[in-house]
């Protein structure tokens, strides 16, 4: 999974997880940041993209907004942590199997099986949560946010 510092796509000054990405949640202000590309569902720009001086004035967002992003991240945050550090513990046990586990094929794909389904709970997660933000959006901030997302990758 790699580093947090380095999400829950986007990990968040500069959430990821971009924060867009899960993966990308930074300890300690737990804001994310994106280290590699990320594929797949993409709800918001890199970091706390609201709280973005240029981006907040690209969208025309108003204090108002940004403060309910802001109380949405804050309230998500614990939960998106214990997520991540859950999914950091199944990728280290994981690595961590013994040379007689990894003969074992059920231990492995066991072990595995852990791995995936904390990386989902943490993707549902992150989803969530840029989904409730993204509901503080008009539809030409949205169309305006959506447009900014395809042309930064």
């Amino acid at each position: 999974m790699g580093n947090p510092g380095g999400m829950m796509g986007g990990g968040n000054a500069n959430l990821g997880p971009n924060l867009g990405n899960p993966r990308s949640l930074n300890r300690p202000g737990i804001e994310a940041r994106s280290p590699q590309p990320r594929m797949g569902l993409q709800l918001g720009l890199s970091g706390r993209w609201w709280d973005d001086h240029g981006t907040a004035r690209k969208l025309s967002l108003n204090s108002d907004q940004q403060r309910r992003m802001d109380t949405i991240f804050e309230t998500n945050k614990p939960t998106l942590v214990n997520l991540y550090t859950n999914l950091q513990r199944q990728e280290v046990n994981l690595a961590g199997l013994s040379h007689a586990d990894l003969q074992d094929e059920s231990k492995v794909f066991a072990a595995i099986d852990r791995v995936s389904q904390a990386r989902s709970e943490l993707e549902k997660e992150y989803a969530h949560t840029f989904l409730q933000i993204r509901q503080q959006l008009d539809p030409q901030q949205l169309q305006a946010l959506d447009h900014q997302i395809a042309t930064a990758h």
